[in-house]
């Protein structure tokens, strides 16, 4: 099947909310090499030393960041609060934008991820754990607790054939369409599609 096919079933999956259907085209996405990135950097850095010292990953913040505001606290949250104003302008231009996702399994309740964004997590935490969740992003508050880089996730927009998978702060965009639209909007709020 080709890619453009496959974008084509998860979407109508989406809106005909078969989750089991979808979380098999999901994992066939990335069979495809072709994906363009959202990225906070415009190219692929190559030295992972370099790389090191700039990226600054939400598993290598400790509590003692998010208490006193540390320069890697802020510097992850500068990064976050882009992708979240990227799709929150998705979200708003979309009548139907859905989201797929696998949470930790286990939910460690005690680590640092579900301490510091506790009610965000009470937002998108079904009561079985035990596979992909799907839902409808209808309000603000969902959208915003779904951008992190400690889910495994799947932004899917049908009206527009695109289909975001990340699961950092950077994301896959399978789409077959002119992205024109996409890349203005990112390089308005920082980011770049390569």
């Amino acid at each position: 099947m080709s890619l453009e096919n496959i974008i084509d079933c998860i979407c109508k999956e989406a809106t005909n909310k078969d989750s089991k259907k979808l979380e098999e085209l999901l994992e066939q996405l990335y069979d495809y090499e072709s994906a363009k990135i959202l990225d906070i950097y415009p190219y692929q850095i190559k030295s992972n030393e370099k790389y090191s010292q700039v990226e600054v990953f939400f598993d290598e913040l400790e509590m003692v960041d998010f208490q006193q505001k540390t320069q890697d606290y802020h510097s992850y949250q500068k990064s976050l609060e882009k992708f979240e104003r990227f799709f929150e302008l998705m979200w708003l231009k979309s009548s139907e934008f859905y989201a797929f996702y696998y949470l930790p399994d286990p939910l460690y309740k005690d680590q640092l991820y579900y301490k510091v964004y506790e009610n965000e997590w009470g937002k998108i935490t079904p009561k079985d754990l035990t596979e992909g969740t799907f839902v409808n992003i209808d309000e603000y508050t969902m959208l915003i607790s779904a951008v992190t880089d400690h889910l495994h996730l799947h932004f899917i927009l049908p009206e527009e054939n695109i289909v975001f998978s990340g699961n950092g702060l950077a994301f896959l965009i399978y789409s077959q369409h002119n992205l024109e639209l996409l890349e203005k909007v990112a390089n308005t709020e920082g980011l770049y599609i390569r």
